[in-house]
């Protein structure tokens, strides 16, 4: 019996094995001196040879080493089975069977269905190895890429390897880049680079050539914040990547109220110095152009580096981070004034001027008599970096918080994992970003293609459809509609009226509240005390109202600005280009292949599953399988055929012998699995010119020892005389009389009060 290569060699008796109940290895290999070339392979059976002896523990003290809890393995007895064969190579291309042992001395496995979780039948083959890293880079989690699997073959009993498997294979996905991820992220900036001129990236090194702190942006986003630059929004995100680098991305707003990426950094740490560097490359990427406004969470070393960095920028805190701070501070304080924490949320949220908040809070103090609290003091002298009255005038569209930069960030964990390098963050990173271009082109679509629903038939409404994107459209008529909630009452004829509400207004925003609006019909100038306006760009429904009360029938030109306007800008988008001739989408030559061979292994096993009952039927599947596989290497090789098709005939044989009446129909689907066992792992083109180290990867150990450990009664160990007083227990223990012994432990038990937490804590610790 003759094979073309030792791997036809591997298949054939890797199937033999497996319709027989036992699983193979390869015990050696015999190379040639001449040449280094393979002259000699024996393949055994997994049980041959001896297991290794265990060394056994010697005695000695007990150290923190040895009381470590071991995984528990199972491993594979080796009995000295005599079963192998061994091929040699007797000519090129042509290597012969010269030895074949057949018996064994142990059991057979003798359910087919288990043979499938030996070592030598689990192997994944190269196309489904491409596959499932497709899947992987598509965020899929192991779990459900092996449940596709599974879907493709027909059913679990038929995929011929496990999850676990799947879960290795990701593992040697995660560690392809290790120790040259840096490198590889680089050089891929470099290709980016190269398609487009206006990316730019930047990068630090510490004292030992590791990457500290990184910077990249793309041309898009530099176009995009010429538009959106007015504000922007920041804050930091952790579990990204395997090196515990916060991610630091960089997140506008643009005309169709859609979050967008104006670029993404890492730092080291969070410390001042990290954040200067990483302002002062953002700014020299958009052209030293300050953000006119910004918004991040409370952080020290942002505050800092903000006023020294964007010195003209209005810098404003995240209004739910300081509240949700203070009320962690002040909660069991609120809940013993009744009354104060609704005055406080009434003095925040509804507060439209500073002196109008100014008044509230003093109020509030004289009320609850808290002038000298320490606590509110603190709120109060930060008032102007987080109080929504010393923003009315400052444009900052639809968000008093950092949910942007939140959104973006829970978004961001759908997409990487914390496990993964810096290169597979970036390759995630630009799918989020294609995902937002897409949203963007489905909006403008909508604004062009669709007609909206008109809810009056006021010429404003009409107005406004032609001028603003659909997504601000929809936001004016919900303005328009709370105008229906309102009633004029003119204070100075037309030039001071006061909006009064007739119930209470659906916004709980406005309320039951008056608002005051200035009107000079000559100029066509209008202002609202909400200040809707400036800081959102929208017309609000008190000046609606007004339109109304005094004929207006269109809005003003000066009121239609260009930053939410449905008209077409560069902001980014791909330039369509003119007179090319259209060609129809389609998919990449990957994903084609991928998807035909995926499909054709369904069909087939779905189609030939009912006829495995039968010898007839299954050796009619192997007969077509073999006469196919010789016309398909015939093509390959140009017209000569190999010698796998006497492969397959010797299959066919072996599974009509030994097999009998078993599940044959798995021969087919197991040779594609071994005969493509290729390794088609790219090789990375790093950059060795560049003397370039990844950073430390941090290990993490999840929670703190005093919140992961506790005693039995969930009471937190003593901070103080924790020594002290566990020699006195441990004294009481030794001369303690039974009956007290028993009574102390009883009360223990029953939480009594002849002793405190802290106490009761030490003396179980010490007992039990």
């Amino acid at each position: 019996m003759t094979f073309s290569t030792p791997q036809d060699a591997r298949v054939y008796y890797n199937r033999y094995a497996r319709h027989a109940g036992f699983s193979i290895r390869i015990d050696t290999s015999c190379k040639s001196k001449k040449d280094n070339d393979k002259r000699k392979v024996i393949f055994v059976c997994q049980k041959a040879g001896v297991n290794k002896k265990q060394k056994l523990d010697e005695e000695g003290p007990i150290t923190k080493k040895k009381i470590v809890r071991q995984r528990r393995r199972d491993y594979v007895d080796r009995t000295r089975c005599p079963a192998r064969m061994i091929v040699r190579k007797t000519a090129p291309s042509q290597w012969e069977v010269v030895h074949f042992e057949r018996e064994h001395n142990h059991e057979y496995v003798k359910k087919f269905s288990l043979t499938k979780y030996m070592k030598s039948h689990r192997e994944i083959p190269a196309e489904e190895k491409e596959f499932i890293k497709f899947l992987h880079r598509c965020c899929i989690t192991t779990t459900r890429a092996y449940q596709i699997m599974v879907k493709l073959y027909g059913g679990i009993e038929d995929c011929p390897y496990t999850e676990g498997d799947a879960k290795n294979l990701r593992v040697e996905y995660r560690a392809e880049y290790r120790g040259k991820d840096m490198k590889a992220t680089l050089d891929h900036f470099e290709e980016l680079k190269k398609e487009d001129p206006d990316f730019i990236y930047s990068y630090t090194l510490d004292e030992f050539d590791r990457v500290e702190n990184l910077f990249w942006v793309d041309g898009a986003a530099r176009k995009s914040y010429e538009l959106y630059g007015d504000c922007i929004s920041f804050d930091t995100t952790y579990l990204t990547n395997m090196y515990n680098m916060p991610c630091v991305p960089f997140i506008g707003i643009d005309r169709n109220g859609i979050t967008i990426q104006l670029g993404c950094g890492f730092t080291r740490n969070e410390k001042t110095e990290a954040f200067v560097w990483l302002f002062t490359e953002f700014k020299k990427a958009m052209g030293d152009r300050d953000p006119i406004n910004i918004i991040t969470d409370q952080d020290l070393a942002m505050e800092a580096t903000i006023a020294q960095v964007f010195t003209t920028s209005v810098h404003r805190n995240c209004r739910w981070h300081i509240v949700e701070n203070a009320r962690k501070r002040l909660g069991a304080f609120l809940d013993g004034k009744p009354g104060l924490a609704d005055d406080f949320n009434d003095c925040v949220d509804n507060s439209f001027s500073i002196v109008e908040f100014e008044f509230k809070w003093q109020a509030m103090l004289d009320k609850h008599e808290i002038n000298d609290d320490e606590r509110f003091k603190h709120l109060y002298e930060m008032r102007n970096c987080w109080v929504p009255a010393y923003f009315m005038n400052n444009f900052f569209p639809f968000l008093q918080t950092t949910a942007r930069s939140e959104g973006f960030n829970a978004v961001l964990k759908r997409y990487v994992n914390p496990m993964n390098s810096i290169l597979n963050f970036v390759h995630q990173y630009k799918k989020i970003h294609d995902r937002i271009f897409g949203k963007q082109t489905m909006h403008e679509a909508n604004t062009t293609v669709k007609v909206p629903h008109y809810l009056t038939g006021h010429p404003m409404e009409r107005q406004m459809k032609q001028m603003y994107t659909r997504k601000l459209f929809n936001i004016f008529q919900d303005e328009l509609q709370l105008s229906s909630s309102y009633y004029i009452v003119r204070v100075e004829g037309d030039s001071l009226l006061d909006v009064v509400p007739y119930g209470r207004c659906p916004d709980l925003l406005y309320g039951k509240r008056t608002f005051r609006v200035s009107a000079n019909s000559v100029d066509g100038l209008y202002s609202c005390d909400c200040c809707k306006f400036q800081r959102d760009r929208v017309l609000c429904c008190h000046i609606l109202k007004v339109f109304d009360a005094l004929a207006v029938r269109e809005v003003p030109c000066h009121y239609t600005l260009p930053r939410w306007s449905a008209e077409k800008v560069n902001d980014g988008d791909n330039v369509e280009v003119a007179g090319e001739p259209l060609q129809a989408t389609q998919i990449s030559n990957l994903g084609r292949h991928a998807v035909r061979y995926h499909t054709i292994c369904s069909n087939f096993a779905q189609f030939v599953r009912p006829f495995m009952v039968e010898d007839e039927s299954h050796n009619i599947v192997l007969k077509h399988v073999a006469a196919m596989q010789t016309e398909l290497n015939a093509r390959k090789n140009g017209g000569v055929a190999s010698s796998a098709s006497q492969v397959q005939s010797n299959v066919a044989q072996a599974g009509s012998v030994v097999g009998g009446g078993r599940r044959g129909g798995k021969i087919s689907k197991k040779k594609a699995s071994n005969a493509s066992g290729a390794d088609t792992t790219p090789t990375l083109q790093t950059s060795a010119d560049l003397g370039v180290k990844d950073p430390v990867i941090t290990k993490r150990q999840g929670r703190t020892r005093s919140k992961r450990i506790k005693n039995l009664l969930g009471l937190q160990p003593p901070k103080k005389f924790h020594v002290a007083i566990v020699v006195v227990l441990s004294i009481i223990q030794q001369i303690a009389h039974p009956s007290l012994q028993r009574s102390l432990r009883r009360n223990c038990r029953t939480k009594r009060h002849w002793c405190c937490k802290h106490f009761r804590w030490l003396y179980l610790s010490v007992w039990f």
